[in-house]
């Protein structure tokens, strides 16, 4: 079969990550690949196809006649729906109803805290086609169950959890905790979470974050913790991989425990790779990704911070609830944020992984957390421990795509899901989170730290 991958770029990140192995499997499987993107043209993409007009775009068109000619059987698209290239979706349906079979599959969704996106996409009733040649996967069954609940039918979508594939190391970890965060320091990566544990770690810890935030957000985000932990003297190196991509696999070495803080992921990867490089992992768990495999890691689901040290939250609150909201079509009236906000605020706390950043600083800078120090010292003692991890390995992932490309069957009838029937399982006040809402200037600290 000849098959064609599309994606906006293949620049460094999960996504080509996932697009490599789907590559070089599909290949062994006895598969013609192509990679369609508007580059980098890495080695493993080759032959490949480059245009330009693939990239993020808010107008514009595809040469989608490019794509046609290479003939393929089968094309898998990856985050089509995200709203990242306003084209995407016609693309699609231009190939669809040509006949083409396609795999759409899904790592996010523009519907979940994506409102600038979101507004590129909104009122498209053809973001979501369905057919007998046009199937999804999901790398979580938290997203199989949305796009199910939203009426794809369930023979037209399938699980396909990623293939985890780090990097052999050798065992030569340091005398003193080392904490590495291996992730791009993007806002959901939850770096003044990063910032508190290293404020209540035990003398001699010492942090790092691999990547520096890319073009995919403001910078100020990624900059104003590096400023802020010089200042308050917080033992964080930042960025520590970019100018030493091969640095990556030593650090990995070096790390005693890897840590994430991370208030939002669509694949366990964070969790998964320590289990195999056997290393300990310590920070925030996930329930809705951490159900799909064995529990791995000493990890808690909140850090508790009294609302009487947090004055004017509640403002901020309800003005960032209802401009999130009011950005994907839904206005909430006084009783409306009352309501959200009591559910927010029950018990008199509210988690610091859900609080904006300039209360994140307040809170490192102000207050002590003597049960989050204990509760570090005690997770910084405890051990890898021996989890399976075969059903994420390569043969597996590989069991597991020749069954979906298979099941993807020829051209019939196309329809479409309602888009409404994907967001309203997203737009609930209840699952507001202050570092998935809109970044503005106004998130800078420069005039208040």
């Amino acid at each position: 079969m000849k098959i064609l991958i599309i994606h906006y770029h293949l620049r460094a990140g999960g996504v080509t990550r996932v697009i490599e192995s789907q590559a070089q499997i599909l290949r062994s499987q006895g598969h013609e690949v192509q990679v369609a993107s508007s580059g980098p043209l890495e080695e493993w993409a080759k032959p490949g196809v480059i245009l330009p007009e693939l990239d993020y775009r808010t107008e514009g068109t595809i040469p989608i006649s490019r794509l046609l000619e290479q003939k393929a059987d089968l094309w898998i698209v990856h985050n089509p729906t995200l709203g990242l290239n306003v084209y995407f979706p016609k693309m699609i349906e231009i190939a669809a109803q040509a006949g083409v079979r396609i795999l759409m599959q899904i790592h996010d969704f523009v519907e979940d805290g994506r409102p600038g996106n979101y507004q590129l996409v909104v009122g498209n009733e053809r973001l979501y086609p369905t057919g007998p040649h046009v199937h999804y996967a999901t790398i979580n069954r938290r997203d199989l169950a949305i796009l199910r609940t939203a009426g794809v039918p369930e023979s037209r979508v399938h699980f396909l959890p990623n293939a985890v594939n780090p990097p052999p190391i050798k065992k030569k970890a340091s005398n003193d905790a080392f904490l590495f965060y291996p992730v791009r320091g993007i806002r959901r990566k939850n770096l003044g979470e990063l910032c508190l544990l290293a404020a209540h770690a035990p003398p001699k810890t010492r942090f790092a974050v691999a990547l520096r935030s890319g073009s995919e957000e403001p910078s100020f985000i990624h900059d104003d913790w590096v400023r802020f932990a010089e200042k308050k003297e917080l033992p964080i190196a930042f960025d520590v991989v970019s100018d030493h991509p091969d640095s990556f696999v030593k650090l990995l070495e070096r790390a005693t425990h890897l840590i994430t803080t991370s208030i939002s992921e669509g694949f366990g990867l964070t969790f998964l790779d320590p289990a195999f490089l056997n290393k300990p992992l310590i920070g925030r768990d996930l329930p809705q990704i951490t159900c799909d495999f064995v529990s791995y890691g000493t990890l808690y689901q909140s850090i508790p911070v009294s609302l009487d040290i947090l004055p004017g939250l509640e403002k901020e609150y309800r003005e960032q609830l209802a401009t999130t909201m009011l950005a994907y079509g839904c206005k909430l009236g006084v009783a409306d944020l009352d309501h959200a906000w009591s559910q927010f605020s029950a018990g008199g706390t509210v988690d610091f992984g859900n609080l904006p950043e300039k209360f994140q600083r307040s809170v490192i800078a102000e207050v002590h957390l003597p049960e989050l120090s204990r509760w570090l010292a005690s997770a910084l003692r405890q051990e890898a421990k021996e989890v399976d991890t075969s059903p994420w390995t390569l043969k597996s992932y590989s069991e597991n795509l020749a069954k979906v490309v298979s099941a993807v069957g020829p051209p019939g009838d196309l329809a479409w899901i309602c888009p409404e029937r994907i967001l309203s399982q997203f737009l609930k006040p209840e699952k507001f989170h202050f570092l998935r809402s809109r970044v503005t200037l106004s998130d800078s600290p420069s005039t208040n730290d």
